[in-house]
Order: structure tokens, then C-alpha cells, then sequence
């Protein structure tokens, strides 16, 4: 659900940049897709497991996938952007489209941790 939510979310996003690009930005597309789905996909593992092992402590796992997801997307925007701008894609491009997979694959991902999870902590009685 995670890959297919962030692979429909690019091609639409893909499709209609592409109608106003004169050039389609392919390149810039695949790479960003592939920074922020790697992350989702590698911090969503690991908040499962905790939530399995430890529901109590699923939303700090949530929130710290956040973090380190987050630290990747800026890394990765400064790094890739450098060689992206070295095959005629523009930085901010790049980076417009990763801020973009990054909102969509968070929300698919925090949906999907959360969807049924909601009485994990017990209420406390008054």
C-alpha cells in the first residue's frame, strides 16, 4: 500500500507537470520517489516491529521514523540535488518534488501504523 500509494502519487504528480513542462522531469521523479520511498519503507518496518513488541511506545516510533525520514529528505536533497543540477535538473525542482513524496508517503505510512491502533494506550480512570 505504501510503494503503490507513493508510485500513483509521482505519476500523478508527473503527469501533470508534464503537461505544462516542455521537458517532463523524469529523472528528477524517479530519484525523488526512490529517497522518500526508501525512508517510508525503512522507518515503517521498524515502527511495525516496536508497535508489535511494545505497542505502548508505537507513536515515539512514529515520531522519530519522522525525524530520521525527515534528516534523510534534507540530506538527500543537498546531496542528490548537486549531481541532479549536473544533468540539467534544477535544485529546487528536486526539491519541490521530495517536500511533495515526503507529505504523501508520510501520511500513507502514519495511516497504515495507526489504522486500528487507536485504544493501544489504555484512558486512565478519573
Amino acid at each position: 500500500m505504501l510503494t503503490t500509494g507513493a508510485i500513483v502519487a509521482a505519476g500523478i504528480g508527473f503527469v501533470s507537470t508534464g503537461w505544462f513542462a516542455s521537458q517532463p522531469p523524469v529523472l528528477t521523479v524517479v530519484t525523488a520517489t526512490g529517497l522518500c520511498l526508501s525512508s517510508a519503507v525503512a522507518t515503517f518496518l521498524l515502527a511495525d516491529a516496536v508497535f508489535r513488541h511494545t505497542p505502548q511506545f508505537g507513536p515515539i516510533a512514529v515520531l522519530m521514523g519522522t525525524g530520521v525520514r525527515m534528516a534523510v529528505a534534507v540530506v538527500g536533497v543537498l546531496l542528490l540535488g548537486e549531481v541532479l543540477t549536473k544533468h540539467g535538473a534544477p535544485r529546487d525542482e528536486f526539491a519541490g518534488w521530495v517536500t511533495y513524496l515526503y507529505i504523501v508517503t508520510l501520511a500513507i505510512e502514519c495511516g497504515l501504523l495507526m489504522y486500528g491502533k487507536a485504544q493501544i494506550i489504555p484512558e486512565k480512570a478519573p
